[in-house]
C-alpha cells in the first residue's frame, strides 16, 4: 500500500516499537545497564533509557542492536508493533476502510443505498470512476454515512465491510486525499 502515513500513526508506531523493546526488557528481567552491556557499548544505559520512553528517536540500526541484545527478531517487533497500531486504529474506528464500488453496486442490502446515492453523487460532481474499483474511506467519510444510514459509526463500518475486498491480496493505493476514488 502506498498510502501516506500521518503524523499521529508514525509517532504511535515508535512508541509501540519502543513499549515492545521495555516489555522484552522487563520480561528477561534485565535491568537497562545489563542490555547496554549486551550491545558492546554501542549503547550507553541513559540512551536505551530514552530509546524506551520515546525522548530520543529509535533508527533502524539502533534497533537492530537493542532487538539482538534482547533476543529478539527486529522484524517479529515491528510486525508486532504494526499489528497493534492497527488494532487500536479498528478499535477506535480510525482507520481507512476500503470498499469496492462493483460489490456496492450488486450488493442488494438496503442498508447500502445511502452509500450508493454518495458515491454516485462524488462521481457526478467531477470525480472520475475509479480505474482500480475501489474507494478508500477515512473517519471523516465513515461518520458521515452512518449520518445518512441512520447507524451509529461502528455499525456502519461492519456494514460497509460487507462490500470491502475479500480476496486476501492488499490493493495498491495511490497516495491522495481519503475519501476519494482511486
Amino acid at each position: 500500500m502506498t498510502q501516506a502515513v500521518d503524523s499521529w500513526s508514525q509517532e504511535m508506531f515508535a512508541s509501540a516499537v519502543c513499549r515492545l523493546l521495555r516489555d522484552s526488557r522487563r520480561r528477561q528481567k534485565l535491568t537497562q545497564a545489563q542490555v547496554a552491556a549486551r550491545t558492546g557499548g554501542l549503547i550507553s544505559k541513559a540512551a536505551l533509557a530514552n530509546y524506551e520512553t520515546g525522548h530520543r528517536s529509535l533508527r533502524v540500526d539502533v534497533l537492530w542492536v537493542i532487538a539482538h541484545a534482547l533476543g529478539e527478531s527486529m522484524s517479529t517487533l515491528v510486525a508486532q508493533a504494526e499489528r497493534g497500531l492497527a488494532l487500536r486504529q479498528d478499535d477506535q474506528g480510525g482507520s481507512p476502510l476500503t470498499i469496492d464500488l462493483t460489490e456496492l453496486g450488486a450488493s442488494r442490502d438496503e442498508r447500502l443505498a445511502p452509500v450508493r446515492r454518495w458515491v454516485d453523487l462524488q462521481e457526478g460532481s467531477g470525480w472520475s470512476t475509479a480505474p482500480s474499483g475501489v474507494m478508500v474511506l477515512d473517519q471523516g467519510a465513515i461518520t458521515a454515512l452512518s449520518s445518512l444510514m441512520g447507524v451509529p459509526a461502528q455499525e456502519c463500518r461492519s456494514i460497509l465491510r460487507t462490500v470491502s475486498p475479500r480476496d486476501g491480496h492488499p490493493i495498491e493505493i495511490p497516495a491522495q486525499r481519503s475519501g476519494s476514488l482511486v
